[in-house]
């Protein structure tokens, strides 16, 4: 398991975004927190985190506006789309977008440490 690494979680539901976080928290990832895509691209921008776990459906700008965003900008950061969004067009569309990893709800915190450690993984053996 990788450890000590930054995340953002992007969630709009409050109860998801808390357990997400003190999950990932426990596992020593540094975490930071969002719930609407103007103020996580702002996170983005300012916290510089190894991956981002993104919901969707997010008011202000959605998660896909988010993923383009930071796919434009910030291209090094790994984006993990956990979205209650689980027809095959929404993960394709997804994934064609460049997201890293994708997740449905309801989704297991371990299901959410498999991904971030498949994509940091990857960062590792790609850049090191």
């Amino acid at each position: 398991m990788i450890k000590g690494r930054k995340i953002l979680v992007v969630e709009d539901e409050k109860e998801t975004l808390v357990l997400l976080a003190d999950g990932l928290r426990r596992f020593d990832f540094t975490v930071e927190t969002s719930t609407d895509g103007k103020d996580a691209i702002e996170k983005v921008k300012n916290f510089m985190p190894d991956v981002v776990v993104l919901d969707i459906m997010l008011p202000e700008l959605d998660g896909l506006e988010v993923l383009r965003w930071i796919k434009k900008n910030k291209p090094a950061i790994f984006v993990m789309l956990a979205t209650g969004k689980k027809e095959i067009d929404d993960i394709k569309k997804g994934y064609s977008l460049e997201a890293d990893y994708y997740v449905t709800k309801p989704y297991t915190i371990d299901e959410v440490l498999k991904g971030i450690n498949v994509i940091l993984s990857f960062k590792e053996t790609s850049f090191n």
